[in-house]
């Protein structure tokens, strides 16, 4: 993680607030680089105001998340997003900052529509991946070990794609059911807990996974000995889905890879509901174990339970619309 991490200069009157916050983002395990990289790019754009040292005026914050002409949702989003927690940091610490309210930069408007699979098409899915045979004359001649356990562990973990190819032998602990993801999406490491059916799953496939060397003993290693892309593994993706029998939308509409990543999150809840635990308790929990950096990104997945499953949607309504506040969301 530390080579990814960059040097990037700060200046201007707020040139030690951006360095604090970053620091202290930096110490929590955070790589914040691109985060670095922007609020450097903030610092040189504050020098066009008058505004005192480590004071972020109403003016200045409003100005630099006042919507571009090439801007995208998204765009605009992250920047009131990093100024609003450089602006909290700087009052915790003791200075003057306005902390811009959401609605200053309007809605945000949905780019994508997540497909959840239903539990019948996981099943068809699963039932597809383990028919696959080995092929002798195939580029890919361990495809037929590889993939049901890779696919597993995206639905049953719901981890990003890119967390589940770059797992190193030592990162699967098979004695205590322990995933460890290094260096995930937020720079942070966490630990996922597989469940007993999938640790049993990934101890069979272990004994006739290729071993490489250290450090590039891939738990999913390609014939090359690297470790799959995601395109390769799309394209088994996509093979499956027509073999089970689910038909796909087409470019951009789906089903995609990192669906399955909201169908856990979303059966997942669907369970917890089913069964009256108390939301405000599980939801935290759900949070770190996606690797979400906080729990609006999590929260999408309430509406996206309540819409899939109308039969519980009054019942998070009436006991969780407190928590559910809106229906503007991003893609996580």
């Amino acid at each position: 993680m530390v080579d990814k991490i960059h040097a990037h200069h700060f200046c201007g009157p707020l040139q030690s607030a951006c360095e604090g916050f970053i620091a202290e983002k930096r110490s929590l395990g955070y790589t914040y680089d691109s985060e670095a990289k922007k609020l450097s790019e903030f610092s040189r754009f504050s020098l066009a105001y008058n505004v005192p040292t480590n004071v972020l005026t109403k003016e200045l914050v409003q100005e630099w998340i006042a919507r571009r002409p090439t801007d995208s949702d998204r765009n605009q989003y992250a920047r009131y997003s990093l100024i609003s927690q450089l602006a909290r940091y700087m009052n915790r610490v003791g200075y003057s900052a306005y902390v811009p309210e959401r609605t200053e930069i309007g809605k945000l408007h949905k780019t994508f529509v997540p497909y959840i699979f239903t539990h019948e098409e996981i099943h068809a899915f699963f039932k597809a991946a383990d028919s696959l045979t080995h092929k002798t004359f195939s580029i890919a001649p361990r495809r037929h070990l590889i993939m049901p356990v890779l696919f597993r562990m995206l639905y049953c973990c719901g981890l990003r794609v890119s967390e589940a190819i770059m797992l190193k032998g030592e990162d699967v602990d098979l004695s205590t059911g322990v995933l460890t993801i290094r260096d995930s999406k937020f720079g942070k490491t966490r630990y996922v807990p597989m469940s007993p059916e999938l640790t049993s799953i990934c101890t069979e496939y272990a004994q006739t996974r290729l071993v490489g060397k250290a450090p590039n003993d891939w738990f999913f290693a390609a014939p090359d000995g690297g470790h799959y892309d995601t395109r390769s593994i799309y394209s088994v993706f996509r093979e499956l889905l027509w073999d089970a029998g689910i038909s796909h939308g087409g470019r951009g509409k789906g089903p995609r890879l990192h669906d399955f990543r909201h169908t856990f999150c979303v059966h997942c809840l669907q369970q917890w509901i089913s069964q009256g635990k108390d939301l405000t308790t599980a939801l935290p929990l759900l949070t770190t174990y996606m690797g979400h950096n906080d729990f609006s990104a999590t929260e999408q997945y309430l509406r996206m339970t309540a819409e899939v499953y109308p039969e519980i949607s009054q019942l998070m309504q009436e006991q969780y619309g407190y928590i559910v506040k809106g229906k503007e969301t991003c893609e996580e």
